[in-house]
Formats: C-alpha cells, structure tokens, sequence
C-alpha cells in the first residue's frame, strides 16, 4: 500500500486494531529541529504496534514559515520489537516512504538518519492521508548529551542535525541544535493527559513533562545537568508561561510564544503540537511545548522554589 494509495481509504475513523486504554508493546522514535528563527525545521514522530500491525506516522515540515503535515494511522507493521539494547532500531515506514533508523544502542547511541518522501498538505489541522505537496528530508542526528531524569523505557538527546529540504521542488539545507527521543512500553499510550516540552539552543536544552502519572525532566546549561522535579505550564495560549523546580531548589520560569500549530488525529480526539519560540531563564530556546488533553489535567498550585 503506497502512500499516495492512502487516499482513497474511507474517511472515517480508522484506528486500526490499536484499542484505547489496551496494554500492549508500542516503541516510538521522534526527531526534531528548527532553525533559530523558527522558519524551517522538522518533526517527525514514527510510532509501532508490532503485535497489531499498525504503524503510526507523524511528519511535520516547517518551511520558509509555512506548515506543511503528513500523518497516517493505517500502516502496516511488521512483528519485530526495537529494543534499547539493540545496536539498531528500525522505524522505517516503507508504504508511506520513511526509512528511519537508530544506531547503535540507546547508551551508546551512534547517529539517527531519515529519509522521507511523503505528500503532504499545507497547514496542521486535517484527517490523515496524503496532500499534493511532495516533501523530502533527508537528516542526519548525532547526539551530544543523554538526558538522565527520564523515566524506564524512555531515552531523550540533544545533538546536532544536518538536514535537507525539498517542497515541492524548493529546496533548503538545515544544521544545528536538535533533539530525539526513542521510548518502548507495554503500558496504554496516550492513556492520561500531559504537557510535554522540548526547548533547546546552542547551550541549553529544556525537556520537561507535566501529567497525573509522572513529571520529569532534565534543564541542561552550558555543561551544567539539573533534574527537573517539578513542571507547570499555564493552560495553551499564544503566550503560555510556565515554571520549572529544579533538584537544587531553584524554580525557572519562561514564556513560550507559539509560532506554529497542528493537531494530529489519536483514537477520537486530537493531539495538540505547538512550535515555540522561548525566553527561559533569560535565554533564548526554540522547540516545542506539546499537548494532550489539556483540559483533562488537574489545576495545581504555583511552584516556589528554595
């Protein structure tokens, strides 16, 4: 089944044989950067169900400041398991023309490489299927630092990446600060509501999750590492603060300021994704600040630190 085939699959809901709520293994690979202006850049997010044969995939492509999306929740899968310990994880999506791929294993972590050849739609809200706009990236990821405030099963970098551009038939080339992460689990995914943010530049890294199960996350500045214990964001705004505790007690606050938004169909509501540029700390950071279920989160006290 090519992607361009995708088309002419029913328009209603289709999740596959992925049930909500339902244990079972699931593995994901995503990949992120945008420039500094936050005017070109990628993320992409390719997502596994090996014991369902489902593949769920997620590309999103900033470029000259206009959103270009592909997603698609009706890929085959094949039945082996990528595991952290592996010296490569395969994430490719033939049928909808991603190869993508980890070396080396999760400690040790090598490179990250990318190819995809996806038609997409212009902007970030629509079903899932193809566009008319043909979108290639070509990206190479290599780590510089291993977050170490995640939770089991999950593995975060910051890093570089080179990356080359083509929509339709315009091309850029991209490098500097990104980010990555691989997670496995045989837990529900997408099962409570988080926040999730992901902010970097060329001497911090921000990687903070809000949700009812958990919070964690990792504040790294010039070489210097902090756990994160505790992460607020105000509810989803153009301008959305937030407030982060550190493990000395020191208590970071920022501004997120939306530059771009989708949404990303996930069972039978939507996953909200939020590219942002960021005065944290008094530093300038790019990425994202994610959500899902924002309005099912529990309103919380303001944090003070030490």
């Amino acid at each position: 089944m090519s992607a361009a085939a995708l088309v002419g699959l029913g328009a209603g809901p289709q999740f596959g044989n992925v049930i909500p709520g339902e244990e079972t293994w699931s593995e994901s690979l995503m990949l992120l950067h945008f420039d500094p202006e936050v005017r070109n850049g990628v993320s992409i997010r390719v997502s596994r169900y090996p014991d369902k044969n489902v593949t769920w995939v997620w590309c999103h492509v900033l470029f000259e400041g206009r959103l270009y999306a592909f997603t698609e929740r009706r890929l085959p899968c094949s039945t082996v398991r990528n595991v952290g310990t592996a010296d490569q994880g395969d994430y490719a999506s033939l049928s909808a023309g991603l190869d993508f791929v980890r070396h080396g294993p999760v400690d040790r972590l090598d490179r990250i490489e990318l190819i995809a050849d996806v038609p997409s739609r212009l902007g970030g809200h629509g079903p899932d299927g193809s566009g008319r706009t043909p979108v290639r990236v070509e990206a190479v990821f290599r780590p510089t630092s291993r977050k170490k405030n995640t939770p089991a099963g999950r593995s975060e970098w910051t890093g570089r990446a080179e990356i080359g551009l083509s929509v339709g038939g315009r091309l850029a080339s991209l490098s500097g600060p990104a980010k990555a992460h691989e997670q496995t689990q045989t837990s529900p995914r997408f099962d409570a509501p988080f926040t999730y943010a992901m902010m970097w530049s060329p001497g911090a890294s921000f990687i903070a999750n809000a949700s009812l199960a958990r919070r964690y996350g990792d504040y790294e500045v010039d070489g210097r590492v902090h756990a994160v214990k505790d992460f607020r964001p105000d509810p989803p705004a153009h301008e959305r603060a937030f407030s982060a505790l550190l493990d000395d007690g020191r208590l970071l606050k920022g501004v997120a300021s939306r530059v771009a938004a989708y949404e990303v169909p996930v069972f039978n509501r939507v996953w909200r994704g939020n590219i942002v540029r960021v005065d944290l700390d008094g530093r300038r950071l790019v990425g994202m600040l994610n959500d899902w279920r924002p309005e099912d989160m529990v309103p919380s006290q303001p944090l003070r630190g030490a």
